[in-house]
């Protein structure tokens, strides 16, 4: 009798998870939100050649642990466009064929003395900007296309190599 119960039980608990849908679970944070939205918008640029025809072009040649830094410069301002960043970067998968791995937002900076406080991002306080002092600018990655064990913003992702 105590084995049915924990069947009946068990297949009870089963169909009551089944049958939540994911709205019901968890509500997402507006940060989370907005990178959705970000994902959805940077969803052509998978291909590099929609980015190259709208006049992205290679700024940087690869840089270890980000890739090549493909810039639009008609988007450098001092303001931050959720779905229009400046930048977007590609990495040679194994194949050599260049994979989307995540955007970069700048930001330029008058004083290097005097840089004030990194820009308004992302809602809430977990976008990690960085000053590039030899760029002038505020900085912020948001890996989007291959997922970074250090964070979906952090300044560099382990997993894009070292291009070697």
């Amino acid at each position: 009798m105590k084995t049915l119960f924990k069947t009946i039980l068990t297949c009870l608990t089963i169909a009551v998870l089944l049958s939540c849908s994911e709205d019901d679970g968890m509500q997402l944070a507006q940060w989370e939100i907005e990178v959705n939205q970000l994902k959805d918008a940077m969803a052509k640029y998978e291909n590099i050649d929609v980015a190259t025809a709208e006049g992205f072009f290679d700024a940087s040649g690869f840089v270890p642990n980000m890739g090549h830094h493909y810039l639009l410069p008609q988007r450098v301002d001092n303001t931050f466009e959720l779905l229009s960043p400046e930048i977007v970067l590609y990495a040679p998968d194994a194949n050599g064929n260049m994979e989307f791995v995540a955007v970069e937002y700048v930001t330029p900076v008058a004083d290097l003395d005097n840089p004030g406080s990194p820009p308004e991002g992302f809602t809430g306080n977990l976008d990690q900007w960085h000053l590039n002092t030899n760029l002038s600018q505020w900085q912020l990655h948001v890996w989007i296309g291959k997922e970074n064990p250090d964070g979906i913003f952090a300044e560099f992702n382990p997993d894009v190599g070292t291009g070697n």
